[in-house]
């Protein structure tokens, strides 16, 4: 039978995972918010006239959190994300795992494919594959009647720098990797929390060249939320509206009105571009880099910010950049896989 492979990406601000991929086809992905308030136990108040919230409920050490495209509306204003060197290793970070699985809908898993920032992969990587192997129990699917659950067994963890990710992602989709193991490709990722970075030739990361740095778009949209702030006269604690604002072009409203945030965004370019100088001084002037991707939720806001420190190179944002990382997870998992199953049936 073909092992079941799937890829989750926990990032500070986004969970991406995987729901379905048939080799030669596009890998179908899904996305929900990385945020795990604990799971309200009073009575439902929808009085059967409000549509319930597209969350699943987990259970880690005995606490429930409800995770899912929803969650934000199960927060209350208290809630904080968490954003630390640790988070892999977290009882939110479990939580979002297990959220991610449930709405997979599968009876096991072969192959489990996560990633790290690079600054805490070396530290991390063994602990949360040792931490996520074994069987989880989560939400059965909608099918199932309400509060049904299900055992899920993990059989095997792999855990990769998370800029690997979109190594593989553009390489393998675009039909280049055979020619780009053999290249210095620099692969970018700006997160929620971390900008990283991987020089590697292929996929052997050049250690010294290669890292991550403590200012990814949290920074930047909590600067431009501090700049509004004032300008309204508040504080503003939800960044989230900010981030939209800028993907989609659509101007946010406060109080009820439309904002400008033109200017803002400059604010913000001003202080990705600190973290961009960081990444430069680590990497070097790139004249024997061949290629340069962009993956990650923030590749657009970055783009130029990068061309300006790389000018004489064409720089790479991948297909839906948000997804690359998790789509390259997949792929890599499924070479491993099949690379098992290869070497088993030569030892058979």
């Amino acid at each position: 039978m073909t092992a079941i492979v799937r890829a989750i990406d926990v990032g500070y601000g986004n969970t991406k995972y995987v729901v379905f991929h048939e080799r030669g086809q596009e890998v179908q992905c899904a996305v929900f918010p990385s945020i795990a308030p604990q799971a309200s136990v009073g009575a439902d108040l929808s009085g059967g006239v409000f549509q319930k919230r597209n969350t699943v409920t987990v259970d880690v050490n005995g606490v429930l959190y409800e995770v899912g495209r929803d969650a934000k509306l199960a927060q209350d204003a208290s809630y904080g994300r968490v954003l630390d060197s640790k988070y892999s290793l977290s009882d939110v970070y479990m939580a979002l795992v297990r959220g991610a699985i449930s709405y997979m809908g599968v009876p096991h898993i072969d192959v489990l494919v996560l990633g790290l920032p690079v600054n805490t992969f070396e530290t991390h990587n063994l602990d949360l594959a040792k931490r996520m192997v074994g069987t989880h129990r989560v939400p059965a699917p909608t099918t199932s009647e309400p509060g049904a659950t299900i055992e899920v067994e993990v059989r095997a963890v792999r855990v990769i720098p998370q800029p690997i990710g979109g190594f593989f992602d553009y390489a393998i989709r675009n039909n280049l990797y055979g020619r780009m193991k053999n290249q210095m490709n620099l692969l970018i990722d700006p997160g929620f929390y971390t900008l990283d970075w991987v020089v590697a030739h292929g996929v052997k990361m050049a250690n010294a060249r290669s890292g991550a740095h403590s200012g990814g778009m949290s920074a930047v949209l909590s600067t431009m939320a501090e700049a509004i702030g004032r300008e309204l006269g508040t504080q503003l604690n939800d960044y989230s509206v900010i981030d939209d604002a800028i993907r989609t072009g659509i101007a946010p409203r406060f109080c009820g009105k439309s904002f400008d945030i033109t200017r803002h965004i400059k604010i913000g370019k001003e202080k990705a571009r600190q973290f961009v100088s960081v990444l430069a001084n680590r990497v070097g002037n790139g004249v024997d880099i061949d290629n340069i991707i962009l993956a990650g939720g923030g590749a657009e806001f970055f783009k130029d910010l990068i061309q300006e420190k790389f000018p004489n190179h064409d720089l790479v944002v991948t297909d839906a950049p948000v997804f690359a990382n998790v789509r390259g997870f997949q792929l890599a998992g499924e070479q491993y896989a099949s690379s098992q199953a290869f070497s088993n049936a030569r030892a058979a």
